[in-house]
């Protein structure tokens, strides 16, 4: 077994199946409640106040699906795990009775792009994703990745200045590089003329409102995908799939319920899911 990792910000997400759970661990695992757990509640994934009510984008959105997933589930609740926490590949736990549940579990934020997560886990199409942009002065000289050379740039983010380091091409080129967490400080200096260009991720820069005050660079450096992930062959990751379409799609219930829960907790469409069911003859 191999360790998740739990993201900053996120919407990431993952169901999967308990392990070696006995009643010393305590009453709450049962076989009528979903266990959604999580490392860390950070907003606006998901806030956990001190009499366990949860809030932001997992709570929304476990919520609006739930019906659609529980199976023999009758509810579900929030509950902190470590992190690392490892998962079983056989889809349940014992008690201390031997008997077997089958219980889920809803880990912070989760992307496909850690260890042998792709390997180990099956998961659902990307439900939110965190592209990592470049932004220039809107009427600068600079309007495109083919222009870094001598650039004064400054990074938003560890995820972004991950992503620069990594293209060593673009990297390499520039006049120097900087860091800054405040993301309106570094648009600032874009401001001021002491930066020629911010690299920065989509969950810092939207939230700002300032998309159409700077130039955006088509394209992006990197992309974080964020999904929901179960283990292998357990039926979750089909059910979960189909549950966010029809919450999505405009021909069920009361339209698409599923953008404006993205927008609400992101300040923008940070959702890149696009999953269709198969079409049969």
């Amino acid at each position: 077994m191999k360790k998740l990792f739990a993201f900053l910000l996120c919407l990431a997400l993952v169901i999967c199946v308990f392990a070696g759970c006995s009643k010393a661990d305590g009453e709450k695992y049962s076989d009528a409640k979903l266990i959604i757990g999580y490392t860390e509640a950070s907003a606006p994934i998901l806030e956990v106040g001190k009499g366990g009510k949860a809030t932001g984008f997992e709570a929304e959105l476990m919520e609006a699906i739930f019906d659609g997933v529980k199976g023999d589930f009758k509810s579900y609740t929030f509950e902190k795990v470590e992190e690392g926490y490892e998962l079983e590949k056989d889809g349940g736990f014992f008690d201390s009775d031997n008997k077997e549940y089958s219980a889920g579990l809803l880990m912070g934020v989760v992307t496909t792009n850690k260890g042998t997560f792709n390997e180990d886990y099956s998961f659902t199409d990307p439900i939110i994703t965190n592209r990592i942009i470049a932004v220039a002065a809107k009427d600068g000289e600079r309007t495109g990745f083919n222009e870094f050379l001598g650039a004064r740039v400054v990074t938003v983010s560890d995820a972004a200045a991950a992503a620069l380091e990594k293209n060593t091409a673009i990297a390499s080129v520039c006049k120097n590089i900087t860091k800054e967490n405040d993301v309106k400080k570094a648009l600032k200096m874009l401001d001021d003329g002491k930066a020629d260009i911010v690299v920065t991720d989509e969950f810092s820069f939207m939230p700002t409102g300032k998309a159409k005050s700077y130039k955006v660079f088509d394209g992006e450096l990197d992309k974080i995908d964020y999904v929901i992930a179960c283990a292998k062959y357990s039926g979750w990751k089909d059910a979960i799939n189909e549950a966010i379409y029809e919450l999505k799609s405009e021909d069920y219930g009361s339209g698409d319920e599923f953008t404006p829960l993205v927008e609400k907790a992101f300040g923008y469409n940070a959702s890149a899911f696009n999953w269709e069911p198969t079409k049969t003859e």
